[in-house]
């Protein structure tokens, strides 16, 4: 089975942080990540039948069963991770349209850090190999087309 891409914005810091976090607690290394701006994120979008433009603002995670956006990328990618994380799944009894509300109120506020390459993002110096072994490839997107 494919692994997700989790597509997000290299230059957000909140953005960067967050996919930090995730590669510290996934340990099964089940996600796989893609900067919007590189070429692989942008063909992950693309696959999942997205504008590149979306990926400006907003977390995806592209599956075989097509792109979660939003907070539902956050459900989806928090409720496979071990307890108390997998807690975060229970979002989704909230309506998408509250909880989008609460994504995107927090994602106006984030803030900006220049990634030396957007492509990929910008790893804290202790995760720089894990951060490069979690990128996507272009057969890994392949693989999503399935």
């Amino acid at each position: 089975m494919p692994r997700p891409i989790v597509i997000f914005d290299g230059d957000c810091g909140l953005c960067n942080g967050f996919v930090a976090w995730l590669i510290r607690h996934d340990p099964r290394e089940q996600f796989l990540i893609a900067g919007s701006a590189g070429e692989v994120g942008r063909a992950a979008l693309a696959a999942m039948g997205l504008d590149a433009s979306v990926a400006a603002s907003t977390l995806v995670l592209a599956t075989v069963d097509g792109p979660r956006l939003r907070a539902d990328a956050v459900a989806g990618i928090l409720g496979t991770l071990a307890w108390p994380w997998r807690a975060a799944r229970s979002i989704t009894w909230v309506p998408r349209r509250w909880r989008n509300g609460v994504y995107d109120a927090i994602a106006r506020r984030r803030p900006r850090a220049d990634a030396d390459d957007p492509a990929c993002g910008m790893p804290p110096a202790s995760l720089v190999e894990a951060w490069r072994a979690r990128l996507a490839t272009s057969a890994d997107v392949d693989a999503l087309r399935v």
